[in-house]
């Protein structure tokens, strides 16, 4: 597109130079009555190339402008795009932790199996050394399941402030993207308006 508005406009320049040479040369049947302010062709066709160049040039300076801000702006996409995609997988880990603490089958199933171990004990010896170890190893389900609990609280508190960041960080991504979208749609304002001079 550019490319083809600099030879456009090299093109208005060659026939702005031939002109303005054209016009340089005193014409030979020059009359002394002609009103000085009748606009010859030659003139009329001089302004008309000016016109057009002043319009190329400004067509060119908002391509330059709008090229540059859209560069600008995909390197701002790329980091917000990779912000929020770190916020998204911190997300799921946490989920994932969360549903880990929160799963005690593993603990009730030991219990069982003690359990019945204690039912199936074949002497009143082992089956005094079973229920220590089984009260043993509930008092330590114990602790460990109030860890989980507190575990999971503040992985739930932290699970809700990055979803409230990710929706900012999102926000933000929509936001760039649509200014993007806006400078794409001001790319092509110049090549309608082009076509339409043509």
């Amino acid at each position: 597109m550019l490319t083809k508005m600099k030879y456009f406009l090299a093109l208005c320049l060659f026939s702005l130079g031939l002109c303005a040479s054209v016009q340089a040369q005193p014409p030979a049947t020059a009359t002394t009555n002609s009103t000085p302010t009748a606009a010859t062709p030659e003139a009329q066709l001089l302004r008309a190339l000016l016109e057009e160049v002043r319009q190329l040039r400004a067509v060119v300076q908002r391509a330059n402008v709008n090229n540059y801000r859209a560069r600008a702006l995909t390197e701002r996409l790329a980091r917000q795009q990779t912000r929020v995609d770190t916020l998204s997988e911190e997300i799921e880990q946490l989920k994932t932790q969360i549903q880990q603490s929160l799963d005690t089958s593993r603990d009730e199933d030991e219990l069982k199996e003690l359990k019945t171990d204690i039912d199936r004990a074949p002497d009143a010896q082992t089956r005094a050394q079973l229920i220590h170890s089984y009260q043993l190893t509930e008092r330590s389900q114990l602790r460990q399941r109030e860890y989980a609990r507190q575990e999971t609280e503040r992985n739930q508190a932290r699970q809700q402030q990055l979803e409230i960041n990710l929706q900012i960080e999102k926000a933000k991504l929509s936001e760039w993207q649509e200014q993007l979208e806006q400078l794409d749609r001001e790319f092509d304002k110049p090549v309608t308006e082009v076509k339409k001079a043509r």
